[in-house]
């Protein structure tokens, strides 16, 4: 996985106050989800604001899914609930920011900030605050258009944020039905340290594979604004490595010392629409305004729709009964056969006149012994495990047979006698490897077959669609002459498809209740 590490520009060369004197764009590139538009009150910075100062640090994680996407959190926080979609398209829940993806996501946002200052508004500049805008603003809402007004001044204004600085580690990552916060929060855990924090040296977009499932893809973000944000390139990656990099902690105390007025970054803001105070200056503008970023944040939301989750690998512990049964039977089979091999090389051990082949008779004993514990091993796996996949079982499987097979090529003694029988009990421990292999494989392969049947269901309804949608919109561009002919042929084609589909339909019933 890699970083995608973007910066906006912080409170340069301006008084602490200034910050609430901006209207505030959305922006997918800044930690907050916003950046600063234009200057839009003339205040007096002693009468209209508030200014607490207390130096804080908090470091938190933040859980997203499709019921509770990163866009609600960013609008609960702020306190603009009602305009969630407008940060739909910069808080994305997409994995790929160039292509749509059909599978749900989860997004987990590791939080760090430092607080040196609140900003409050207050007494008249609170209530009323059309009365502090600029002669700018006022000219600038009669005009220009919609868009101009969106990009040039910005769609929020804030009436209360803190001053300091923030950093942010976002994990945009495929999900099955399965994944759920505490699940995802251990896994990322587990890679990345308790905080979830830290910054990688590389800022080029890609996505990579979780961890835990290299089906499922993963993209990480990196963003930090206010202060010396270089600081976090120390941040070890994991609790596991103890170099001489440091714990977030620690260097969150440290960077909180490198945070002064020259580089102060605006965040946590209560905010409010910017169509309020135009609507002071211009109601029906306000109005146009409204409709136009409703309109623009409905399409954001919507991109990213996804139809499914990833399908979840398949456990060991959820093989069907004939494929355990039949572990179950090569089980026994190999074990009874190793029980006798082993008695037979204790045979020949307890017997004086074999004195000189006893290390022969020990590794054809050892062979055997380690099958049964192999055997025992597996079983228990099969029966118990409820976590282990089918894909990781079969490579640990293949590994062991790997390691049999190089067993059974062993040439020890004088003519290989001492690895003779040792060689032909390993070559059966690997015959009963592969085995097991190849019914897990078989399982394996019948569930990737069943999630493509799905998939294929899905992109029939997404095809039918889009039929129906063209036909509603195009129909009367047809021309007239071919219009008749072209519906007839539709027609038939629709029946076939139907016809098929009540077919399909009536068979998965039948089914349906036949297991019932």
């Amino acid at each position: 996985m890699s970083d995608d590490t973007k910066k906006s520009s912080p409170l340069i060369n301006e008084s602490v106050a200034s910050a609430i004197c901006y209207a505030y764009k959305v922006d997918p590139y800044s930690p907050t989800f916003l950046s600063k538009g234009d200057e839009i009150f003339m205040i007096d910075s002693k009468n209209d604001i508030s200014i607490s100062r207390n130096t804080t640090i908090d470091m938190k994680l933040q859980y997203s899914d499709t019921n509770f996407t990163a866009a609600h959190w960013a609008a609960v926080n702020m306190k603009v609930e009602g305009q969630f979609k407008a940060f739909s398209g910069a808080a994305s829940m997409a994995v790929e920011t160039t292509e749509d993806s059909k599978y749900h996501t989860v997004r987990v946002d590791a939080i760090g900030v430092c607080t040196k200052n609140c900003i409050t508004t207050k007494g008249s500049f609170r209530t009323h605050p059309e009365k502090f805008l600029s002669d700018d603003f006022r000219s600038a809402v009669n005009e220009l258009t919609m868009e101009e007004i969106e990009s040039r001044i910005g769609v929020f204004y804030a009436i209360k944020l803190d001053l300091g600085g923030m950093v942010k580690r976002s994990y945009i990552m495929e999900a099955t039905e399965e994944d759920n916060e505490s699940k995802i929060t251990a896994e990322l855990q587990a890679s990345f340290g308790r905080e979830c924090l830290g910054a990688s040296t590389s800022s080029t977009l890609k996505t990579g594979r979780r961890t835990t499932n290299k089906n499922a893809k993963v993209r990480r973000e990196w963003k930090a604004e206010g202060g010396d944000v270089d600081l976090w390139f120390k941040v070890r990656l994991s609790d596991a490595d103890q170099s001489e990099l440091s714990s977030a902690m620690e260097v969150a105390k440290e960077w909180a010392d490198t945070i002064d007025e020259s580089n102060y970054y605006p965040f946590d803001f209560e905010l409010r629409p910017l169509w309020e105070l135009i609507e002071k200056v211009d109601k029906d503008k306000a109005r146009e305004f409204r409709l136009y970023l409703e309109e623009k944040w409905e399409k954001d939301a919507n991109r990213h729709l996804p139809t499914m989750f990833l399908p979840a690998k398949l456990r060991v512990i959820q093989l069907s009964g004939p494929s355990k049964r039949f572990i179950e039977n090569v089980c026994n089979a190999h074990k009874k056969v190793l029980v006798e091999e082993s008695a037979k090389a204790q045979n020949h051990l307890d017997h004086l006149l074999h004195f000189m082949d006893r290390h022969g008779y020990k590794r054809w004993r050892k062979a055997a012994n380690s099958g049964k514990d192999e055997v025992i091993e597996i079983r228990e796996i099969v029966c118990n495990d409820p976590d282990i996949t089918v894909e990781d079982f079969i490579e640990q499987l293949e590994a062991k047979s790997d390691s049999r097979f190089a067993e059974s090529k062993r040439y020890l003694g004088i003519w290989g006698n001492d690895s003779k029988e040792s060689n032909r009990v390993e070559k059966l421990n690997k015959d009963f490897l592969d085995k097991i292999i190849k019914r897990l494989k078989i399982d394996l392969t019948g569930q990737t077959s069943v999630e493509k049947w799905h998939v294929d269901l899905d992109e029939c309804e997404k095809q039918v669609n889009e039929a129906v949608e063209w036909f509603d919109e195009n129909i009367s561009c047809i021309k007239s002459g071919s219009r008749k002919t072209d519906v007839k042929r539709a027609i038939k084609q629709v029946q076939s498809i139907q016809n098929s589909l009540s077919g399909l339909l009536k068979r998965l019933e039948t089914e349906v209740e036949n297991n019932e």
